[in-house]
């Protein structure tokens, strides 16, 4: 719920809400509910969500990119975290479970296991808290 913000808006723009199946209910009660305090952009732009769930792993992509998201598995931040991997790029954007710069890392150690478990050849780390940075700053953290 707290990376929330925006997903109204986001509907009311008819774009598509990928979350983890666990989080689908909360993201459609959320595009049903009316704007009871402000006329927000959903309120002035109705439009049906469209949510799709992922379960374990899901790819997107066209003849320019490549998208592939994967649930973290185990997380005990959270059990139905994503993170979304971009393979031409080796990037990988995720959420809360590495936030570099601080001095404690309760769930870094949890991504890098996801991270090898799943072969993925990141280089570069983009998390929602923070700058990007290199792909050994979560390694060093967790060693």
């Amino acid at each position: 719920f707290d990376h929330s913000g925006g997903v109204r808006a986001a509907i009311s723009e008819g774009l598509t809400i990928i979350t983890q199946e666990a989080n689908a209910a909360f993201y459609e009660k959320l595009g049903s509910q009316p704007s009871t305090i402000a006329l927000d952009a959903l309120a002035r732009n109705p439009q049906p969500a469209t949510i799709e769930s992922v379960e374990d792993e899901a790819s997107y992509g066209d003849d320019s990119m490549r998208v592939e998201v994967y649930l973290i598995a185990n997380n005990p931040h959270g059990s139905a975290m994503l993170m979304v991997y971009l393979p031409e790029q080796r990037l990988l954007v995720e959420a809360d479970a590495f936030s570099p710069g601080r001095d404690f890392q309760p769930y870094a150690a949890n991504l890098l296991e996801n991270i090898e478990a799943r072969n993925l050849r990141v280089d570069r780390i983009l998390p929602i808290h923070g700058e990007l940075v290199a792909y050994d700053e979560l390694v060093r953290a967790v060693r």
